[in-house]
């Protein structure tokens, strides 16, 4: 994943930096909001608390993807202008990627633990049919 800063503006009045990229995604998926957030708090040396993502947007069939992000210099800017369905969309957002990998590993024990019940029901069954 290549990430390229195409626009980079200074809002002073909003205490924030607002910038336009295109990542290069040729050998991967549409890249994620938590792995785009990695890469701009890298390169611009950002706290990763502070950038927030408004939208990443790709055409069919290509592998570009255009989005605009926005890097709060304070943590008190970033609460009095982000809506509250953006800041929960970002909030913990280096979990989200290790939650899906916790929850997936107990639905498999649920399934492997169901499976043997639903046998032994099946054995009952014809045992009383006889």
């Amino acid at each position: 994943m290549e990430l390229e800063i195409t626009e980079q503006n200074d809002n002073p009045l909003l205490n924030r930096q607002e910038i336009k990229v295109v990542i290069k995604h040729n050998e991967s998926s549409t890249p994620r909001r938590n792995q785009v957030i990695k890469n701009i708090s890298e390169q611009l040396k950002a706290n990763r608390e502070l950038v927030i993502i408004d939208h990443l947007k790709n055409a069919y069939g290509k592998t570009e993807t255009h989005g605009y992000a926005k890097i709060y210099s304070d943590k008190e800017s970033l609460s009095k202008i982000e809506t509250k369905p953006s800041m929960e969309r970002h909030k913990d957002i280096d979990s989200h990627s290790s939650e899906k990998e916790t929850k997936e590993a107990p639905a498999e024990q649920v399934a492997e633990e169901e499976a043997p019940s639903e046998d032994a029901s099946a054995n009952e069954e014809e045992n009383t049919d006889e």
